[in-house]
């Protein structure tokens, strides 16, 4: 009152008293996250958030909980929680955001459990385990007799339907799924008064699937009324082991030993040792029955074979699965084989021998068959039903007194085994000192060389089949061979045979003379059609290439029998060089197509005269785009050619002559004679009575100087009626200005003095109005050879009037009515354009003779 009285008042000091009331938050980390940090984010309902650091304590039964608490910003509030969890890398490894706020009482504190995890699972994994995301109650400490309620969240990665187990170690629980009240037990009657209870309650909560994966969260919640926090003791989160599925029964036989494939996977990582117990619900016996995969071995056998394999597997924190695996155990009931057979009971190289078995199963099994060689090579084999077929070869030779087996063994599906051995008598070769079989794999009309391989003799071509050099080489070689090498490297078996991407060559080869089928060569198909392509032929010579011996083909084609059946033949894109011989040799009834070769004699040689392209005896196709170069031979004894062509009886009695022949575009190059065409029927070298049409368009053909001083021709023909036409002539070599004594450019056999005009192109189609392809006369004597006449022109005229002749190829020039005959091709080339459609008949007149030509205008 005094003070009042006086005016003096002290004022009472601020005061704001903390609110009471929280959340306490406990994070059960699974152990796979290797947390070094847990952070949560607090958003309270102002909107303002705040950031908590929680506290770890590692439980000693390998439990790891983090703990915080969460004060309210104003009474009763209600909170969102995030939690994330770092790794030493600082990068996050599990997190977890809760989906529904956390309403914070008004005096005591929350209890929330969570669970971060990544947001995937383990991938491949068949079934993941449940994921529990939270626990949480309104309380955290409970006083004897009271019931709090308890709710948790859980989803599954494989949307399988989940179920909820709850346990308490003391109280009471009255459960529904996801939800639970517990009543926390009174104390003891014998208790003092306010006595506090020794131990927080733990509670767990199992979450399994629909397919038995079962997580566990287990905390603890206070007990008593007055007391510190409630213990972390024994906080933990655990997903048991998964197994994978049992499937369908394994087929064991009796006393057999059978591995465990099983795989069980365990999603909370390396720190979890998995532990194994196996059992099995049939007689047997584990070598280690706490393995993961132990070996299993039946010992009597089950009612109708069932028997299953147990395994329980647990992890060490509580959680456990039950591998199960099935089978199905009986005795041996081996395959019954048929009356195998073979289709021949020796065998030469290249030849093959097809091996045939037909088995049945006493149960029905499935059954596999496995085919063996000793030596040899086995192809694919082929599956029937219940026959299997497999051919086998050798294509070369065998080693001494190795008899050649084939085996098989046919397996049923539980196990039971049948064998059956085939043996062949080798009729071939038997392999020299240090030569070894090629190294080969034989697979449906194909045989690939493995690796390069040295021969003494002949590699021979089964029938049907394309040889395969995949990049390897054959090497012709008599090192050792206690002889010198005779005959081909590599030949055909039987009427059908093909080569590529192979390199055939020789080394060191002995300088001794065969004839007949002991002469060198690379490659050689007699009387067989194929394809030779994309191979290699070099170095193919005796002696270092020295020597003289007319011998060392690098391709040698032949079916030259009485009566042989023509056959046909394609060789395409080779590369030959380094030949003693020749390069291509095509002999008899062939249909050919030799295209896109190059072919090089390396010469001039002082050897012997070399022939790139060699046609005889009954060739027919074609010759088109090669490079041939190098047939030069520095003597005066022969010549050397490009591409010859021979044929008739002055070549011996019977010999047919070639034919229909086109040779087109080919590159001949530094050979004393470019094209060579050498038919004549009898001993004085007459030509045929008639024309053989043979056609020489369109080559290019040099020689730069003179090597052979007895004969060098661009184009040599002793035909009749050959097409000689639009050929590249160039180089002093073929220059007869240069060597009027020695050379010719385009040499030909005329027959008697009288001459005619001919048209060396074919009847054109015509666009009117438009110039046309090239046309070509030129000066023949009357059997069609190619012959000057005495006035070098030829006039030409046209059915309509209004058609003229051009001498360039776009009708730009002064129309023409004469055309000269030029070079040693004795040819006028000339182009025409005719205004109106309808046919159109040309003429040529020279020397006073004529000839006429239909074309067509369209």
């Amino acid at each position: 009152m005094l003070l009042t009285a006086f005016g003096c008042v002290e004022e009472e000091p601020t005061f704001t008293a903390p609110l009471a009331g929280g959340a306490r938050l406990v994070v059960a980390m699974p152990r796979s996250a290797e947390a070094v940090a847990v952070t949560a984010t607090v958003t309270h309902t102002s909107g303002a958030t705040e950031s908590k650091a929680l506290t770890p304590r590692t439980d000693p039964g390998g439990g790891i909980a983090w703990t915080t608490v969460v004060k309210p910003e104003s009474p009763e509030e209600e909170i969102r929680l995030a939690v994330d969890a770092v790794n030493a890398d600082d990068s996050v490894t599990a997190r977890l955001s809760l989906d529904a706020g956390v309403k914070l009482p008004l005096y005591e504190e929350a209890l929330v459990v969570m669970v971060p995890l990544p947001e995937s699972g383990l991938p491949e994994l068949a079934n993941h385990a449940p994921r529990i995301h939270e626990v949480r109650a309104p309380g955290s400490i409970v006083a004897p007799g009271d019931t709090v309620r308890l709710s948790a969240q859980a989803s599954d990665l494989d949307e399988d339907a989940l179920t909820y187990a709850w346990t308490a170690s003391s109280g009471t629980l009255d459960c529904v799924d996801a939800t639970c009240e517990w009543t926390a037990a009174l104390p003891q009657p014998d208790a003092g008064v306010g006595a506090e209870f020794d131990d927080d309650a733990l509670i767990r909560l199992q979450v399994t699937d629909a397919r038995g994966a079962v997580s566990t969260l287990q905390f603890r919640i206070g007990l008593g009324t007055t007391r510190a926090p409630p213990s972390l003791d024994d906080t933990l989160f655990n997903r048991s082991p998964v197994a994978s599925v049992a499937g369908a029964a394994q087929q064991v036989g009796l006393n057999k030993d059978f591995q465990v494939q099983a795989t069980v996977t365990d999603e909370d990582g390396p720190r979890d040792v998995l532990t194994y117990a196996w059992s099995a619900t049939c007689e047997g016996l584990f070598n280690d029955p706490t393995a993961a995969r132990p070996v299993f071995t039946p010992t009597a056998t089950p009612p109708e074979c069932g028997c299953q394999l147990k395994g329980t597997v647990t992890d060490g924190f509580g959680g456990s699965a039950e591998q199960l695996v099935n089978l199905c155990v009986r005795a041996d009931a081996p395959p019954v084989l048929d009356t195998p057979s073979q289709s021949a009971a020796n065998a030469l190289a290249g030849e093959r021998v097809t091996f045939t078995v037909k088995a049945a199963d006493p149960r029905g099994e499935a059954m596999t068959f496995a085919w063996t060689s000793n030596v040899g090579a086995l192809g694919t084999a082929v599956r029937d039903g219940t026959t299997s077929t497999v051919d086998w070869t050798e294509l070369s030779c065998l080693p001494a007194e190795v008899t050649p087996t084939v085996g098989v063994v046919v397996t049923n599906s539980s196990g039971a085994s049948t064998r059956h051995s085939f043996s062949v008598a080798w009729a071939g070769r038997r392999c020299g000192p240090g030569e070894s079989p090629c190294a080969i794999t034989l697979s449906p009309e194909r045989v690939t060389l493995r690796e390069d391989c040295v021969v003494q003799s002949a590699v021979f071509i089964p029938d049907g089949f394309t040889f395969d050099g995949d990049g390897h080489t054959l090497t012709a070689s008599e090192d050792g061979a206690g002889d010198h090498f005779k005959g081909a490297v590599l030949r055909n078996r039987g009427t059908l045979a093909s080569v590529r991407d192979v390199t055939v060559t020789a080394r060191n080869l002995s300088d001794v003379c065969d004839a007949d089928t002991d002469r060198l060569r690379g490659i050689l198909l007699e009387g067989a059609s194929g394809t030779i392509e994309d191979t290699v032929v070099e170095d193919l010579s005796q002696a270092g290439n020295v020597g003289g011996c007319q011998e060392g083909f690098a391709i040698d084609v032949r079916n030259s029998a009485a009566g042989a059946t023509p056959v046909t033949v394609v060789i395409r894109g080779n590369q030959l060089t380094g030949y003693q011989k020749a390069g291509v040799v095509v002999l008899g009834r062939v249909a050919a197509t030799v295209e896109d070769n190059v072919i090089n004699g390396l010469g001039p040689t002082d050897r012997i005269a070399r022939i790139g392209i060699q046609l005889a005896y009954g060739v027919s196709g074609q010759v088109v785009g090669n490079q041939v170069q190098g047939n030069a031979y520095l003597t005066h004894l022969d010549y050397g050619a490009g591409i010859l062509v021979l044929g008739g009886g002055y070549y011996g009695a019977g010999r047919e002559l070639c034919h229909d022949l086109r040779i087109q575009d080919n590159v001949l190059t530094e050979n004393d004679v470019g094209v060579d065409l050498l038919q004549a029927v009898d001993a004085d070298f007459t030509p045929p009575a008639a024309s053989q049409g043979i056609q020489v368009v369109g080559n290019t053909l040099s020689k730069a100087e003179l090597t052979n001083s007895i004969y060098q021709a661009a184009i040599s023909d002793n035909g009749t009626a050959n097409l000689i036409s639009r050929n590249r002539i160039s180089g002093d070599g073929y220059d007869p200005d240069v060597y009027p004594d020695n050379v010719i450019a385009v040499d030909v056999t005329a027959q008697g003095e009288e001459r005619q005009v001919g048209f060396a192109t074919p009847a054109r189609t015509l666009d009117a109005g438009v110039c046309s392809e090239a046309l070509v006369v030129q000066g023949w004597d009357l059997a069609g050879n190619l012959a000057p006449l005495s006035v070098p022109e030829v006039a030409l005229a046209a059915s309509d009037a209004g058609a003229t002749f051009h001498l360039l190829p776009d009708c730009s020039d002064a129309p023409v009515t004469v055309v000269s005959l030029k070079n040693g091709q004795r040819e006028g080339i000339f182009y025409v354009q005719a205004p109106t459609a309808g046919p159109l008949t040309l003429t040529a007149t020279g020397d006073g003779a004529s000839t006429t030509q239909e074309q067509t205008v369209r």
